[in-house]
């Protein structure tokens, strides 16, 4: 039977079922599916199932897939991702593993990751896994389940068993500002020349001095930093003393412990300017200086690896060497939606050159280390 049915302009259409009304009060009530579009347009399902998901195998004639078309866009349709993904053993999804969902570094790599994502339709599931010896590491469920298509890891230790077993697996990973022994396909920055920048600045303030907070020697970015601390050290021919470097995670909590470390250490022979390997470090390193009376920039120049919002805002606010970690983020992403198209990985440092972003934390050196023991 046809029926005339009002649709949402007032105007008389011809519709197949008396129980279908077109307009916004049927988009109000649910969302358009697959058969919707199908009745409007006057075709099979399968006609526009095959339009739109852009199969040319049997295609349809010119005037009946711009009619498709032209009503799934007034319909607001979306195809079922739930359904396409049992039919294409696809989840269209992709995992975003991260050490520390507290850091806000990780925020701009995130940025970078959606910015390649989005333009192709992807889905970022993010998961915080805190090492490769965790007992319920959630993204080893997420990838080994099925429940996405490749993975982000920005976990990697050096020698990371993990990591290894997700890639003889075959499942597409890429490593995202690290790298793995025994492990191809990762996207860096120049860490050890955003070391050398920030030793180059204290050394252009008059710092002869200078010490490191580093990060963890099992993580490919510690050692890098690292390096390049040295390296810097020996170009500008400085002394380079054990009692002035002291190793910690990327915490808060780690900067603190190796500030009081460095302090015990050194005793009353402390440097002037420290490089720390990371935010989050220098945040904690900076408490522990000022609860020990030590004025920064006067007493202490601190400067950290990669430029934060917060860096601002600190107290004193913080010299930073910017890295272009949301570039990172965006390129590896990039190289992961190449790799489940079956495009070979490689491993890449960014050619991007580190800039020194200048704040209150940095000086000349002053009156140098005035504590009572």
């Amino acid at each position: 039977m046809v029926r005339r049915v009002v649709s949402a302009n007032g105007s008389m259409r011809q519709g197949k079922s008396a129980t279908t009304v077109f307009g916004s009060s049927r988009s109000e009530s649910r969302a358009a599916v697959l058969k919707d579009v199908a009745l409007r347009a006057g075709v099979d399902a399968s006609t526009v199932s095959r339009v739109l998901r852009g199969d040319e195998r049997k295609p349809a004639r010119a005037e009946t897939r711009e009619r498709i078309l032209q009503v799934a866009r007034e319909l607001g349709y979306r195809p079922n991702s739930v359904a396409r993904s049992l039919r294409t053993r696809k989840t269209e999804a992709i995992g975003l593993v991260i050490p520390d969902a507290g850091n806000p570094g990780f925020a701009e790599i995130f940025k970078g990751v959606q910015t390649a994502t989005a333009q192709t339709g992807w889905h970022v599931i993010v998961v915080e896994g805190r090492g490769p010896n965790h007992p319920d590491l959630g993204w080893e469920r997420l990838v080994f389940e099925g429940r996405v298509d490749g993975v982000l890891v920005l976990t990697a230790s050096l020698r990371d068993p993990l990591v290894q077993r997700v890639a003889r697996s075959g499942v597409p990973l890429v490593l995202v500002n690290r790298r793995s022994d025994g492990v191809v396909g990762s996207v860096v920055v120049n860490d050890a020349r955003g070391a050398e920048v920030a030793v180059d600045h204290l050394v252009s303030l008059g710092h002869r001095r200078i010490g490191h907070i580093a990060g963890p020697p099992t993580i490919d970015t510690g050692r890098r930093r690292t390096a390049g601390f040295r390296a810097a050290m020996r170009k500008h021919a400085l002394p380079l003393r054990n009692s002035w470097i002291a190793g910690t995670d990327y915490t808060e909590a780690g900067g603190a412990e190796a500030a009081r470390s460095l302090m015990d250490k050194s005793g009353p022979d402390l440097p002037t300017a420290l490089y720390v390997a990371s935010f989050l470090s220098g945040i904690g390193a900076m408490k522990v200086f000022k609860d020990a009376g030590l004025r920064i920039p006067h007493d202490i120049s601190i400067i950290v690896s990669d430029e934060l919002a917060l860096a601002a805002h600190t107290n004193p606010p913080l010299t930073t060497v910017f890295m272009p970690v949301r570039r990172m983020g965006e390129a590896a992403a990039t190289m992961l939606l190449a790799a489940m198209a079956q495009e070979p990985v490689a491993d890449i440092v960014l050619p991007d050159e580190p800039q020194l972003v200048l704040r209150a934390s940095t000086a000349p050196p002053g009156e140098g280390w005035r504590v009572s023991r």
